[in-house]
């Protein structure tokens, strides 16, 4: 029930970060404002290694290399043992973990334009009971960034225009290691323990200009020079202990994860009227502080009954406690005054218990798989503003099903269900903002609501000589579905800030191929065609909605000797819309070729991502007496070049467990 990408054939992502690699992932598209979908919906849960974790919050995936990533899951409609999170399924990132015999390892050097610079590399020993790991990495890295906006409003019959430009420059410096060991006791028993860390400093420039003007005469123009700085660090404790037994196919685990991250930012933003006047307007400065410590313990029990059916159970306790503090002052007279009482601090506490029980066999050519997840989740938030001040309990039963049968050797096909659940972030239901720019904020919304959704799919596998088809049909019925609602306030402010619909009703047609008509060519693309229908109440109005949309990823791989591989990937999504907002085409083309030298002990890549510069999102917002079109591209063309050598690659150990457990 999931596709699985190996990391490592993917030429065009190699020099790249986590989300380079989601963006070539099938079935899975990154936004250019790095939003991550799953068939079009973003309402999907990430996890590392088969649990949550603050890695995958905000840009926080831009931080782990794609060196570090050994696969990527994909489960569109997950069984009960996994988490009942993310109503268009789960994407599950595998770290790597170095199984080699011996003393082994890698090292690889980075250099890209825009300047980019990076060193990592991961060392293994392996002897006896025991086996070493560890990964590093050393990063230095510019992105440069362009926004535009043509804003059009009308109060009581005038009609202002706004023209806004932004120049963004960011820098990020990064190092992060992680280190661990196994343990084996016995052939039975075995534990591993590992620490993560991740450190970085990002240091951001913007520049923006904004001209005003009334039935095209320029009435003001202002401009503003941002300054921003902030330092963030996440650690990470893991341990697991696996137990085998001499019942073949029966297996015990444990898994403990203890996350602990901080970060503190600060903005600096000055405005000065450079039409019809040469004036200072403002200045402003903001500060944010945030503090998550996290922690989860789960165990997973696996048992056959007889030859042919399997018994499994687990239960796993979680608790997330984040703290936010924001500040927002103005220089006023000299002197440093809040604006408008922004001076807030708010904790957010989750607790999630859990339990599972499934059943899965095989009799003949059916297989089956039914299971039920017990969630309780307790909720609260504690705010300096009273009013923001919640608590919320609630307890769902998350039941599956799945049923596979093989119609001949190469011909398969399952039909599946599953109840899932996408709980609101602390980003969504935070109301504090950032005062980067003065004709819009982003707000979270306290009053938010989970939503629930049903997910049903019919699938199959064909292979034929060096084809192989993977259609699927899908149906996706959610209840109190999150979108974002755009609204302009009494000081024609614009806000934007998540809202729940009544309900949404999706269905899709998707096709995965991959056919090898040559021994030195190899071609894999995936297509995706849904609809969906929306109901609810954006800005006052009725929002009911139908539209359509479609994407495509087509790879081409091909083999030039035995020593050079090139790889190229072409991305295209079709206009999407709904209620308030219609979103333009996108398409995005990489490309990347790699020599190996050394007697293959070394390689030699070239990468280029998004080579077209036309990775832009373009969206029209249309409202009650206003038009907004505006184009955001986070990131400009790349290219880079990086040198790989491996040092006693020995054949992996074929008795050494993974004994990735909760890596499902």
């Amino acid at each position: 029930g999931k596709k699985v990408f190996n990391v490592g054939k993917d030429l065009s992502s190699q020099n790249g970060s986590a989300i380079d690699v989601l963006g070539n992932v099938p079935s899975v598209n990154v936004s250019p404002t790095g939003v991550i979908n799953l068939r079009g919906n973003s309402n999907v849960q990430v996890m590392i290694n088969g649990r949550r974790s603050a890695l995958t919050q905000s840009q926080a995936l831009d931080q782990i290399s794609s060196d570090a990533i050994e696969s990527i899951e994909v489960i569109t409609n997950p069984s009960a043992k996994f988490d009942a999170s993310g109503s268009s399924g789960i994407i599950n990132i595998i770290l790597k973990k170095n199984r080699k015999s011996g003393m082994n390892g890698q090292v690889r050097l980075v250099a890209g334009i825009p300047d980019d610079y990076r060193v990592f590399g991961n060392i293994n020993y392996k002897a006896n009971k025991f086996n070493f790991f560890t990964n590093f990495g050393i990063r230095y890295t510019d992105y440069e960034g362009t926004y535009t906006k043509q804003q059009t409003t009308e109060n009581n019959g005038i009609i202002t225009f706004l023209n806004q430009n932004e120049d963004e420059n960011r820098h990020d410096d990064g190092k992060m290691y992680y280190i661990g060991t196994d343990y084996s006791f016995n052939d039975k028993n075995m534990v591993t323990v590992a620490f993560y860390r991740n450190e970085t400093e990002d240091t951001d420039v913007t520049y923006v200009n904004y001209d005003f003007s009334n039935s095209d005469t320029k009435t003001q123009s202002l401009f503003t020079i941002g300054n921003s700085k902030e330092k963030r660090n996440y650690n990470q404790i893991e341990a697991n202990y696996t137990k085998t037994f001499d019942k073949k196919g029966r297996l015990f685990t444990m898994d403990f994860q203890y996350d602990f991250w901080n970060s503190e930012k600060k903005w600096g933003l000055i405005t000065n009227e450079t039409f019809p006047t040469n004036t200072n307007k403002t200045t402003i400065q903001t500060k944010g502080t945030g503090e998550t410590n996290d922690l989860a313990f789960q165990t997973d029990y696996k048992t056959p009954i007889n030859e042919s059916i399997n018994l499994e159970g687990g239960a796993k306790f979680e608790s997330r406690n984040i703290s936010n503090y924001f500040l927002a002052e103005q220089l006023v007279n000299n002197k440093f005054e809040t604006i408008d009482n922004i001076d807030n601090t708010l904790k957010y506490n989750e607790k999630i218990t859990s339990s599972y029980i499934q059943l899965n066999g095989k009799k003949n050519k059916i297989s089956y798989q039914f299971g039920l997840r017990l969630e309780n989740t307790d909720i609260s938030i504690d705010a300096s503003d009273n009013s923001l001040n919640s608590k919320n309990t609630y307890i769902n039963l998350f039941p599956s099903a799945t049923f596979g049968y093989e119609f001949k050797e190469n011909l398969r096909g399952q039909l599946s269900y599953s109840k899932r659940i996408s709980r609101p972030s602390l980003w969504f239901l935070s109301p504090f903002y950032e005062l980067k720019d003065f004709t819009a904020r982003f707000t979270g919304n306290p009053n938010l609501k989970p939503t629930y959704s049903d997910a049903f799919e019919v699938s199959f596998v064909y292979n034929i000589n060096k084809l192989r088809l993977s259609p699927s049909v899908y149906y996706l019925n959610s209840k109190d579905v999150i979108q974002f609602e755009t609204r302009k306030n009494g000081n024609d402010v614009f806000i934007q800030s998540p809202i729940n619909l009544d309900k949404e009703k999706r269905y899709g047609f998707e096709l995965s191929a991959s056919f090898s008509p040559l021994k030195w060519l190899r071609l894999n693309s995936d297509f995706n065609l849904f609809s969906y229908k929306q109901n609810g109440i954006i800005d006052e109005k009725d929002a009911a909605f139908s539209d359509e949309t479609w994407f495509v990823n087509f790879t081409t791989n091909i083999k030039i000797s035995n020593t050079t591989r090139m790889q190229t990937s072409f991305y295209y999504r079709g206009e999407q819309s709904n209620a308030q907002i219609t979103t333009e085409p996108i398409k995005r083309l990489n490309f990347g070729i790699s020599k190996n030298i050394l007697k293959n002990k070394g390689s030699i890549i070239f990468n280029a991502s998004n080579i077209l510069n036309s990775q832009i999102d373009k969206q029209q917002i249309t409202g009650l007496n206003y038009k907004i079109y505006q184009e955001r591209s986070r990131n400009a063309q790349r290219f880079s070049l990086s040198f790989v050598y491996k040092f006693n690659q020995k054949s992996s150990d074929k008795n050494r467990r993974a004994n990735r457990s909760n890596r499902n």
